[in-house]
């Protein structure tokens, strides 16, 4: 997926309305398609850029070539509209059959998601140790399975190799800290006379540095919004002095500005943003005029780990041909597939694929960026072990928008962050 449509982090907010009607595949005979007759399943996908989507497209014909009756009809939409797309398919009875979810969105959706257990977890030829347990949990509502993942993303540091070795600084290794980490971006900071690390309000990545520096989290286990939590106050006031007090970060110039952080960094106006590890293969190192590190994000004392979110395919309730699409799904996300997606980008879910996402880094980035897929074969193995499924709530949609309008308000010293946080939670709790 491109950079463009992989950061931006909010979708368009709204109330789900279901529809009654099923839709989203069609039989010549039989109930199922899938011994009876021939089914063409509708799946829906978020646009993965030219070379993306001449994978999945290849991918969907692999699922014909294993089951000749059934066929996939691919479509996709820009990432910005996919959701709000999908929300008036359901609503209208329009569904495709394979729903292609994202793991911040899932609460919202998962009532017009079938979970992929029993018979639905056989016919996809679905078992639960060959994944990165984390990949498979944020993909679960009340411990049921609604979609299988086809990558698992954790939330890691991105940091210009030049730009360190410049200000005569070493560059950062994983184990650091978060005074670590501020005194690197002091020091850059003075050496440039611009602000060294590129500051968010991006729901994934703000929020993963918070639980890097203290183990705080916005959403309780149950799903509540707790921003007002006293760790989670705690640590927002250190990440808003980032900006306030020690001035070390670049702020968002508006509260439409969600993925500020990563397209500062790009751009080589910052040096250390926090992002996906969706973007390790190219999408950073591409754009980027300068050599690119990743490592861990810097812990505090009591420091969490970092947040895992990822994306995968399930099937929503109105599909009338279920089996049929668990199958499909079986091939879709099965180890051949995920070592194709790999090279393509994707940080794989299954354990079985990771050494062929290694390899396209050595082929791809290595040489214009050597050591590059060294780092990245420490750093997802590290942040995998550490991560922390990110639970979001209901109405998350709406929390970001709140976020992004008051965060903004607390990096400038318009508001205080405990303002900002109170403002939020009063706004966004249900």
């Amino acid at each position: 997926m491109k950079l463009a449509k992989k950061l931006t982090a909010i979708a368009l907010g709204g109330a789900l309305v279901f529809g009654a009607t099923a839709c989203g595949s069609s039989t010549s005979s039989g109930s199922d398609g899938s011994a009876d007759g021939n089914v063409t399943l509708d799946w829906s996908f978020w646009s993965q850029g030219d070379e993306g989507n001449a994978t999945w497209k290849d991918l969907a014909a692999q699922v014909t070539t294993k089951y000749p009756n059934i066929k996939i009809n691919l479509t996709t939409a820009p990432f910005a509209d996919y959701f709000t797309k999908l929300q008036s398919q359901l609503a209208s009875g329009t569904a495709p059959c394979i729903v292609s979810m994202q793991s911040l969105r899932l609460p919202a959706f998962a009532k017009a998601l079938t979970p992929i257990d029993g018979e639905l977890a056989t016919a996809a030829g679905f078992t639960a140790d060959e994944w990165e347990s984390g990949a498979l949990k944020a993909l679960q509502t009340d411990s049921k399975q609604y979609a299988l993942p086809y990558g698992l993303s954790t939330m890691v540091m991105y940091y210009n190799k030049d730009a360190f070795k410049a200000a005569g600084v070493a560059e950062p290794k994983d184990g650091w800290t978060t005074d670590d980490f501020v005194a690197a971006a002091q020091k850059i900071t003075k050496a440039t006379g611009k602000p060294a690390f590129g500051q968010t309000f991006s729901d994934l990545h703000m929020s993963a540095q918070l639980l890097a520096y203290n183990g705080a989290r916005p959403v309780s286990a149950d799903g509540k919004l707790q921003m007002t939590d006293p760790t989670f106050k705690d640590a927002f006031t250190w990440y808003s002095s980032l900006a306030t007090s020690e001035k070390i970060s670049s702020v968002p110039a508006s509260s439409s500005d969600v993925p500020w952080g990563e397209q500062q960094f790009v751009a080589g106006n910052v040096a250390m943003a926090v992002d996906g590890s969706w973007n390790l293969k190219s999408n950073v190192t591409d754009a980027a005029g300068f050599k690119v590190g990743v490592v861990m994000l810097p812990q505090g004392s009591n420091g969490g780990g970092t947040f895992s979110a990822n994306s995968g395919f399930g099937i929503s309730s109105t599909c009338k041909n279920k089996t049929a699409a668990a199958k499909a799904i079986g091939v879709l996300t099965d180890a051949a597939s995920q070592s194709a997606s790999a090279k393509a980008g994707n940080q794989p879910a299954r354990t079985a694929s990771i050494p062929a996402f290694i390899e396209a880094l050595k082929t791809d980035v290595d040489p214009k960026n050597p050591g590059y897929s060294a780092q990245v074969a420490t750093v997802t193995k590290d942040s995998s072990a550490s991560a922390v499924p990110f639970i979001s709530t209901s109405n998350w949609d709406m929390v970001t928008k709140l976020m992004a309008q008051q965060f903004q308000q607390a990096y400038t010293g318009k508001t205080s962050p405990a303002d900002a946080l109170n403002n939020v939670q009063q706004s966004g709790a249900k």
